[in-house]
Formats: structure tokens, sequence, C-alpha cells
């Protein structure tokens, strides 16, 4: 398989990825369905609450998603529709899959495909393309940017690419901070490439001429983030900001890197030899060009976290450059073999292409341990209205947010006080008792949820025996 420094431009491209971007699309809407989760529903009670940009700061310092995602909730609007406020993510996600085709279309129209349709069902990719949260945008950003630094360095470069590149990364990374670390990756893979054919100053001045701006930029909207996240370093904090702990490290990785090729059901520590895929392109190989890249950003990128052990690193999301440029590389050794009559690498193709689409359906089939259901429930048993018990306040904004869609008055207590309802909540790592006691009341359960996937709550609805 020849490379092709120059591609066609134009609309043909986009003609041959209309089929996967379709089926991506629909796949992101159908994974879209349901009420919005704990993280969903406090960037949308933060987004009702924000009116100022100083505000904006302070929830985004929460922890209550970021600046792109409160401004859209905020032209969505409390209580509108949660496919609406996950509009911008779906619409962002579907576009990602097009780029990542540009993005192989120079090892040729077959591995484009093939890029292409692994973006689209990949679950780890589905998930964050179909959820009200930053992370889509970021993967949009984050792939545009390795397009056109790819362009830049070994085909026909994009007219003011370091100008497209700083806004890809200024806006990547008011979307999600994890944007940060595909700037750093993508600016070290410039330096190589440079060095290579230029002495060590001439490829420093050629490296900040492309990625200074980018770096600036990102530097900019990082101290923008920080800003908010000291001005509300008291307040309360949603999602993940844990001290950093080796379990939990692992457990993000392993998680991360089954959901990005599909292979749920082999969660475990053997999927961590994914990491060290990029160990076997040859340096002289027809594959060898982009080896920079995907060495620093999958193998270098969570070993760099591992030395560093930051906080809240045990979440998935925070590797977002891990999955796309290991999706990228996957495609390019199977295209390669597939090229050259290799039945095996059609198999491997086959079989991840499969398996992403299984675990697409359990996603798509769980909406996330939707939360609708238990406020249904409640409108069903006491359509004038109800008080809910919680265990765990930061429940209340996932039943407001789903209550606001019904225009249904709900009443969250954390205290002792007489309720109707319970409402427990857990993240799947233990069960939910089968009967609930509460001050002094015994509660049976009436409705339940269930998340699969790397988004969403497990849920269950109590109401008091009479």
């Amino acid at each position: 398989m020849g490379d092709d420094p120059n591609p066609p431009s134009g609309w043909k491209p986009w003609l041959a990825l209309a089929l996967p971007m379709a089926l991506g699309l629909a796949l992101r809407i159908a994974a879209a369905q349901g009420d919005y989760w704990l993280d969903e529903a406090w960037a949308a009670l933060f987004a009702r609450d924000a009116r100022t940009p100083g505000e904006m700061l302070l929830a985004i310092g929460h922890g209550h998603g970021d600046l792109l995602t409160i401004a859209w909730l905020q032209f969505v609007g409390w209580g509108g529709s949660p496919l609406l406020g996950r509009a911008l993510s779906i619409a962002c996600g579907t576009a990602a899959i097009g780029v990542a085709g540009l993005i192989g279309l120079r090892r040729g129209p077959g591995a484009a495909l093939l890029t292409a349709t692994m973006a689209a069902v990949s679950p780890i990719l589905v998930t964050y393309g179909s959820e009200a949260s930053g992370h889509a945008a970021a993967l949009l950003a984050l792939l545009a940017s390795i397009w056109m630094v790819d362009r830049a360095l070994f085909g026909r470069p994009v007219r003011h690419a370091a100008a497209w590149l700083s806004l890809a990364a200024l806006l990547g990374m008011l979307a999600h901070v994890s944007m940060l670390s595909g700037v750093a990756a993508l600016s070290g893979w410039v330096l190589i490439e440079r060095g290579r054919h230029m002495p060590a100053g001439r490829a420093l001045a050629a490296t900040a001429r492309l990625m200074g701006g980018p770096v600036a930029a990102a530097v900019a909207a990082l101290l923008i983030v920080l800003l908010g996240t000291y001005a509300g370093a008291d307040g309360p904090w949603i999602g993940g900001r844990a001290a950093f702990t080796w379990p939990g490290f692992l457990d993000a990785l392993v998680h991360m890197l089954a959901f990005t090729i599909g292979w749920t059901p082999l969660i475990g520590l053997p999927m961590l030899a994914l990491l060290l895929l990029p160990l076997t392109v040859r340096r002289k190989g027809p594959l060898a060009d982009r080896a920079p890249f995907f060495l620093i950003a999958i193998l270098g990128f969570p070993l760099l976290v591992a030395l560093l052990r930051p906080d809240g690193s045990a979440l998935p999301g925070y590797y977002l450059l891990v999955p796309v440029a290991l999706l990228l590389l996957i495609a390019d050794l199977l295209a390669a073999l597939i090229a050259r009559e290799k039945q095996a690498a059609a198999v491997a193709a086959g079989m991840i292409l499969v398996a992403g689409l299984v675990a697409d359906a359990a996603i798509i089939g769980s909406r996330r341990g939707d939360p609708g259901p238990a406020v249904d429930a409640m409108i069903r048993r006491a359509p004038g209205g109800a008080a809910v018990l919680l265990d765990h306040g930061a429940d209340s904004a996932v039943l407001e947010s789903a209550a606001a869609s019904r225009v249904y008055q709900l009443l969250a207590l954390e205290s002792c006080a007489p309720a109707r309802f319970v409402y427990l909540s857990s993240d799947g790592t233990r069960p939910l008792p089968l009967a609930a006691l509460r001050c002094g009341a015994a509660f049976r359960p009436i409705a339940a949820g269930h998340a699969a996937g790397l988004s969403g709550m497990d849920w269950q609805l109590y109401e008091r025996v009479r």
C-alpha cells in the first residue's frame, strides 16, 4: 500500500466516508436517549444558574462541565430535551468520523474507509459522542489537529495551518483539558520529524512556527480553566478528582483500552499490552512516518501519568489522546496487511468492528442507567408532586433535571423528613439493597436502572411501605 502525499480533496472523499458517518450518527443518536446522568445533570444545573462569565468559570472549577458545554446547555435551556442537550456532541462526534477517515486517506481509500468505520463504532467514541460533555468537541479538535499536522509534515499543507491549529487547540481546550496532551504529542512529533531533516536549531524554529501558536492557545485556555478551578476550590466537586492510586490508574487504562476496540468482556490487565503496539511499527517501514506520534501518544502519555501521578487520573476520559491514536494505528496496520491480502488482518478488523457494535448495543440498551423512569414512577404514584430522600446530595441534580423536563414538582431531601420515596445510586461497584430503611420507615423497590459502559450510574427507587 503506497501513500498518496496529495490525496483527493473536495467532496469526493466525504462521499466515500458518508456510509461510516451515517452509521456513526445513527449509533450516537441511539446512545443519546434518556435523561441526563450525574455529570450531565450538574452541567445543566450550572448552565441554568450561570449568568455571567465568572459564574461559568466557577462551574468548571467545581467540575460541572466545560465552557462550550455550559454555553450550549444555556442555549437549550433548563428542562429542554436531553437529546438536544447532547446534539452538539453528536454533531462533533459524527464530524470526527469523517476527519479520522481523511487522516487514513493518505494511506489509500481502503485505509480511509477502515479508519472511519472503526471511529464510527468504537464504544468509547460512541459514548463520548452522545453525552452532554466536552469530550466529543475535544476529540474533533484533536483529530483535526492530527490531520493538519500530518499534511504539514508529509503532504500538501493546509493554508494558514498554524492559525487553524491554534484555533483547534483553543476550542479543544475549552471543551476538555485533555486536549493539552494532544497538543504536546503533536509538538513532539513535529520536532522529531523536523530534526530528521535539519539541524537542531532550525528544527526548533520550524516546530515553533507550526506549533508555537497552538501551544500558546492551549496554555491560555489552561489558565482560564485553572482560574475557575482555584475560584471554585471550596465548592462541591462533581466528577473525578480523587487522589492518584495505582489500582485506579490501571483500572482506568484497561477500561479505556477495552472500550476503544470493543473487547469489553476481556477487561483486565492483559489489555495493557495494547500500549506496546507502537513498538511493532518498523523504523524503516512504510508506516514509520507516524511512529513518533503513536509512541508519544499511546505509550509515552500513560507512562508520564504514572510518573507524575496527578489527581483525577482514574477516569478513562482522562486519556482521550490514547484511544484516538490507538484507533489510527490499528487502522494503519490492518489496512496495510489487508492490502497485502493477509486474511488474518481482515478477520481481526471484522472482530473489532463486530465487538464494537455488540458493546454499542449494550450501551444503547442501558441508556446510561436512564434516571427518567424513576421520575415517571413517582408521577404515576404521586401526580401532584413528591418528596424523595437521597443518600447522596449529588443525585439531586439528576432527579431535578428529569423532573424539569416533565414539568413535575419534586423536592429532593437529604435529612429525615416525611417523604414517600427513597432514591439510591451506585457507580456499579456495589449492589443496591433489596429494601431501604430510612428515618424509621421501610421502603420497597419500585423502579431501577443499570448502566453499561463508561458513563452513567445504577440506581433504585423505593416507595414507603404503608
